[in-house]
Parts: structure tokens; C-alpha cells; sequence
């Protein structure tokens, strides 16, 4: 007889720190190689909720320049944001991505309100 396992429950994804690429400093609207700084969150804790808390403004290279990057400006972006989990962008390509996974930092490219992105993943 063959074993069976239990399915893993499976823990939700919740860094403790994160940034986002933001020109407006309230909508993830800013491409990853084009932005100036990144809003650093940090994961907080009140009681029982959770929730993400704006920790500081982080200026960063800007690697992309009218639609080329240079790789060795993009390997700085990515080693700035190396302490944070999580990066949201509007855009991101797939250098920076592998940029920022090399060095143990997940990225998302999404278009979305930072308030509401940060409620899901506290949520989550």
C-alpha cells in the first residue's frame, strides 16, 4: 500500500520588510529600473492584526535608460534592496528579476493602490 501524505498547509508569504516602486508614493506605479527610490515597509505587529509600516525612502540607481539597462547599475538596485523580501513594481523585467532573486528577493509586477497591496499581504 502506497503512503499518503497530508496535504502541507501552506504558510502565507508575509516579509518582514518589503519595497515598492512608486512615483506617486501612492499607487505601485513606478517600473523597477526607472524609479528614483523605493518605499521601504516594514511587517508590524497591534495585538492580533498585522499590518506594514513606511520605514523609509530609499534612493536607488536608475539602471534602465531609454530601453536599455546597464547590468552593473541593475546588480546595485538589486543589492540595495538585498535586506527586503519583497519587491512590487508596476513593471519589472526579467534581469532584474533574476537580479533580485539571486539574491533571495521575490519581485511582482502589479498595478495597485500600495494601501490595498499591503492589506492583502498582511492578510494573507
Amino acid at each position: 500500500m502506497a503512503e499518503t501524505h497530508p496535504p502541507q498547509s501552506r504558510r502565507p508569504y508575509r516579509p518582514e520588510k518589503l519595497a515598492v516602486a512608486s512615483e506617486t508614493g501612492e499607487n505601485i506605479d513606478a517600473c523597477f529600473g526607472k524609479t528614483g527610490n523605493f518605499r521601504i515597509y516594514a511587517l508590524k505587529t497591534d495585538g492580533d492584526a498585522l499590518g506594514y509600516e513606511l520605514i523609509e525612502i530609499r534612493p536607488g540607481p536608475q539602471p534602465c535608460q531609454e530601453h536599455h539597462h546597464d547590468q552593473a547599475v541593475l546588480e546595485a538596485s538589486a543589492e540595495l534592496l538585498k535586506d527586503c523580501g519583497l519587491v512590487l513594481a508596476g513593471r519589472i523585467g526579467p534581469a532584474a528579476v533574476k537580479a533580485l532573486a539571486d539574491r533571495g528577493v521575490m519581485s511582482l509586477a502589479t498595478l495597485l493602490p500600495i494601501e490595498d497591496a499591503l492589506k492583502k499581504l498582511a492578510k494573507k
